[in-house]
């Protein structure tokens, strides 16, 4: 006597999971859920050692352009054109006749105090060797 609710052995193979399309969507899955980010981050490096490349001709190029580094670059100006109250570029000659205004004032034959002269004299000393170097370039 068989019964009908009672599943057999035959009836149990042909329904065993997972079948072919399980299987086929959860590799899909899998390959997507995965491979894409990891396909992206593969990309990402390509890519970023392409631009390190391209910054690197960049800076080789800026470097043969510009020899030393421009004037408007440097935040401030420095002290010894401060004190002679001159702004860069400028000539040996504009220094020079910076430092005659000053030393009018300052001097110690003038009523100036000595050390405001001496300090006043480094930087005008500065300031030529300054002025020197960036025309002999």
């Amino acid at each position: 006597m068989s019964y009908p609710n009672v599943l057999t052995a035959e009836v149990l193979l042909a329904k065993t999971w997972p079948d072919g399309i399980d299987v086929f969507l959860t590799v899909s899955y899998l390959v997507v859920a995965l491979g894409l980010p990891l396909l992206g981050y593969v990309f990402m490096v390509l890519d970023f050692r392409r631009y390190l490349r391209s910054l690197r001709r960049a800076m080789v190029f800026v470097a043969k352009v510009t020899p030393f580094t421009p004037y408007w670059v440097t935040k401030e100006r420095p002290p010894c054109f401060e004190a002679l109250d001159l702004r860069l570029p400028c000539s040996e000659e504009e220094v020079l006749s910076a430092y005659r205004q000053r030393v009018k004032s300052l001097h110690p034959d003038r009523g100036g105090d000595m050390r405001q002269f001496l300090r006043l004299q480094q930087h005008f000393e500065q300031a030529m060797h300054f002025v020197g170097r960036q025309t002999a370039r």
